[in-house]
């Protein structure tokens, strides 16, 4: 946010809300860092930080491709869980054909459990919203042109609202517990090279990769745009955080 000062002159106010918080965790998690009062680096570009993340990291010094031990490591992990052979596990290879759809929700879960790493979260399938959306209308349908029943609009929106309260507080949450309703891949870790971007992003610190500022720099990049769901092209070392990245 720009605003004026008491000589009239611009400055840069920063506004740490909800989506910032949640940024910079996500970046003290991957990277293993303790940035203190984010207040103190709100505003600060994606550079700045990288440089901030160096001196406060203590990564080996050794060179390694992040890309490559997430890799390996990960498609050890398959083999070892799931036996998937090696010729199998290609960054093009569908993580969906690798853990079914039926045994995804334990596996996902064993996986973690092995990896002792961040994975993406499986996600509800998109048809249980829909369904969910779908059936107060439906139902106001049946009531008056089958069985002659007139509410009105008011009364149904209420009683949508109490359908919907108690699907999504009550209903998906016992059925979960039960059958692990999430189980769909998210959009960008649907092949094996999408997942080793996640979590070569996600674990910096995990995977033990050098600190060198560069490198530091292309993970950091990496990670703004896959918690923002944005082009990696469009986090620069001059992009400030929030402001440049049209979040709070």
């Amino acid at each position: 946010m720009i605003q004026l000062n008491l000589d009239g002159k611009m400055e840069f106010d920063p506004v740490l809300g909800e989506d910032t918080w949640e940024l910079f965790e996500v970046i003290e998690d991957s990277f293993g860092v303790d940035f203190g009062d984010y207040h103190d680096i709100c505003g600060i570009t994606v550079g700045d930080l990288a440089e901030i993340i160096c001196k406060k990291a203590n990564y080996p010094t050794e060179d390694k491709c992040l890309s490559a031990v997430a890799f390996y490591r990960i498609r050890r992990a398959f083999g070892t869980l799931f036996d998937a052979s090696r010729s199998a596990v290609r960054p093009s290879a569908s993580v969906a054909d690798l853990l079914p759809l039926r045994h995804r929700a334990k596996g996902w879960e064993l996986l973690q459990e092995h990896l002792g790493l961040n994975l993406p979260r499986l996600q509800f399938p998109s048809w249980l919203f829909l369904l969910a959306i779908v059936i107060p209308p439906t139902l106001w349908v049946f009531l008056r042109a089958f069985l002659g029943i007139r509410v009105s609009a008011i009364w149904m929106f209420n009683i949508s609202c109490a359908i919907y309260m108690v699907t999504f507080v009550s209903i998906i949450p016992a059925i979960d517990e039960r059958f692990s309703i999430p189980r769909v891949l998210p959009k960008t870790c649907r092949t094996f090279g999408g997942l080793v971007k996640f979590v070569s992003a996600h674990n910096f610190a995990a995977l033990g990769a050098n600190s060198s500022e560069n490198r530091v720099y292309k993970a950091l990049q990496q990670l703004v745009a896959m918690q923002l769901c944005i082009d990696v092209e469009g986090v620069l070392p001059t992009t400030r955080i929030p402001d440049d990245l049209n979040i709070y």
